[in-house]
């Protein structure tokens, strides 16, 4: 996969050794499934490092996401995407969970929820919550292993 980050998370793990690599490939997994495209990843990924405040992150774009427009990505990064016409509701339904996730996973509203199932089914929803715990958990170690590095 390659890092998502300017700052290589890959790199730094590399010396705990073999768990490194099934991290790396496990997060090669959800850019590459048959539930939700890769573009709308990325968009969650995007919303997640803006809400971290994460600029490495938000600079950088997945190699998987091949198709996103700039100015999807714009209105990510700049917090426009709730009222904003160029989004479909999909994919406002995956932002809208991603913010609610970021907040607090456990305080997801049911009507949030039943939104993505309304739009990927109950597979594209356990994918969504997966990409998203693990999408969390790389901008945090980024962040702490930038952190250190500096």
């Amino acid at each position: 996969m390659g890092t998502v980050t300017s700052f290589n998370l890959d790199g730094e793990l590399a010396p705990a050794g073999e768990i490194a690599g099934m991290f790396a490939d496990l997060s090669a997994k959800f850019w590459n499934q048959p539930h939700i495209a890769a573009d709308l990843i990325e968009l969650c990924r995007l919303d997640l490092a803006v809400m971290h405040r994460a600029p490495d992150e938000q600079a950088e774009r997945h190699p998987a996401a091949k198709t996103l427009s700039q100015a999807k990505i714009d209105a990510v990064l700049g917090e426009r995407w709730r009222g904003n016409n160029l989004f479909s509701p999909a994919e406002k339904s995956l932002l809208d969970f991603t913010e609610y996730y970021y907040m607090d996973p456990q305080s997801i509203p049911d009507e949030v929820a039943a939104a993505v199932v309304g739009q990927f089914g109950e597979s594209g929803l356990v994918c969504l919550v997966e990409a998203l715990g693990f999408i969390d958990s790389r901008i945090r170690l980024a962040l702490v292993y930038s952190t250190l590095s500096a």
